[in-house]
């Protein structure tokens, strides 16, 4: 087996569930980009609920693999490309991106923030569910901050535990709020 797998080159169709997890977040009359889209059955159920479309799949023979009755939608603009070479259209109005073992996120999130897009709607930061995340900055990590954070630049998330002082070892409080604070500058994503 090779050292390093390409998985965010392999492509594997998601449940309902996650489809529509993800369209939940669009509204119609918004101009989306699909990165790594696949064979197109979010991005034209996107077309359907009245967005504009452009979809972004590196592997022709996966968009090959999409119904007709997509490829045939007006909305829809599909380019065959490596979305981490191209340029992504101005006047965005939200991404999407369905891949949990992305590893390019950070440098999807910069060329999304460089075209002005406001938000990604994404399942690649915690690899599970999916998530709508603004993409203006988030709030500038602090070390000393108790609980689960998010870094919206580079997609890490970690837990911060609380420090007992009494018994020197890191303890979870049944008091904490789990929900999570989307960061900056983690130390995922500042150079060391």
């Amino acid at each position: 087996m090779p050292d390093s797998v390409d998985w965010a080159g392999m492509w594997a169709a998601y449940d309902e569930s996650t489809y529509q997890a993800a369209l939940d977040f669009l509204e119609p009359g918004s101009f989306i980009l699909d990165i790594g889209a696949g064979d197109l059955r979010l991005a034209g159920r996107a077309v359907t609920r009245g967005c504009t479309v452009f979809a972004i799949e590196r592997q022709l023979a996966v968009i090959r693999q999409a119904r007709p009755e997509v490829l045939s939608l007006e909305q829809l603009y599909i380019v065959a490309a490596d979305a981490r070479l191209i340029p992504f259209p101005p006047g965005l109005d939200a991404a999407l991106l369905l891949m949990r073992h992305c590893e390019d996120y950070a440098l999807y999130v910069g060329k999304l923030r460089a075209c002005g897009c406001p938000k990604l709607i994404t399942n690649a930061r915690w690899r599970m569910g999916v998530e709508c995340i603004p993409l203006e900055p988030g709030v500038a990590f602090k070390a000393d901050r108790v609980g689960w954070y998010a870094c919206v630049r580079c997609g890490a998330t970690a837990f911060i535990p609380v420090r007992d002082e009494r018994s020197q070892c890191d303890q979870l409080k049944p008091d904490i709020d789990l929900d999570y604070v989307n960061v900056e500058g983690c130390p995922h994503c500042l150079p060391s």
